[in-house]
């Protein structure tokens, strides 16, 4: 798929294909595909683009800081949370791509400068100064919940009004509602495995 622009200014996805009766490629509009310069009702460009930077920074520490927590994680269930904090790299990867490509449809531009990534942020990133398992798996919880509140006021700010950014943030949502759970439920069974361990010494 490609995006085009055609007469009024707008982009489109477009689609080409090789027509063999006439010896050339043609272009097709995909319906309902407007990308870029399409209008946004109710909706001020520049801050959604600013919002969309901000996730787009949080995401970029998210994903390092899952990573770093990756490399140096020791403690309970360390191979289990290793596999977990990188399966999460990953996925808060794919969100950045996501945005930055719905950032530039909609004219703007993803942040270019990593140092500008700390100073957009308002999930900041947490260095794991410790590297017991819990105290990162607690790291990572306390972001998790940030960018739920970020996606859920994107969502709130482009429902019915932006249907493409809404699907995308609704997205991202859903998975870090998953993050928020599966983080959520490696402590309690850090912790159950734990006091079970110490009551079993007795």
């Amino acid at each position: 798929m490609l995006n085009i622009p055609f007469g009024n200014g707008d982009l489109y996805r477009a689609r080409l294909e090789f027509d063999p009766d006439r010896n050339q490629h043609l272009l097709f509009r995909t319906i309902d595909q407007r990308v870029s310069s399409q209008k946004i009702s109710q909706v001020d460009r520049n801050e959604l683009l600013n919002m969309l930077n901000v996730a787009f920074a949080e995401e970029w520490l998210a994903y390092y800081q899952y990573w770093m927590g990756a490399q140096v994680a020791k403690g309970p269930m360390r191979y289990n949370v290793i596999k977990e904090f990188n399966e999460h790299a990953e996925e808060e990867l794919k969100h950045a791509d996501w945005l930055a490509e719905r950032i530039i449809q909609l004219g703007g531009t993803p942040l270019l400068d990593p140092d500008e990534w700390k100073k957009y942020a308002q999930c900041k990133y947490d260095a794991p100064a410790d590297d017991y398992t819990v105290k990162l798996l607690e790291q990572n919880l306390i972001a998790e919940r940030c960018a739920v509140a970020r996606y859920q006021k994107i969502c709130e700010m482009t429902m019915g009004k932006d249907i493409q950014t809404f699907h995308i943030s609704r997205k991202i949502l859903s998975e870090e509602l998953e993050h928020e759970q599966e983080i959520g439920d490696f402590i309690d069974d850090i912790d159950a495995a734990v006091e079970h361990h110490l009551n079993g010494d007795k």
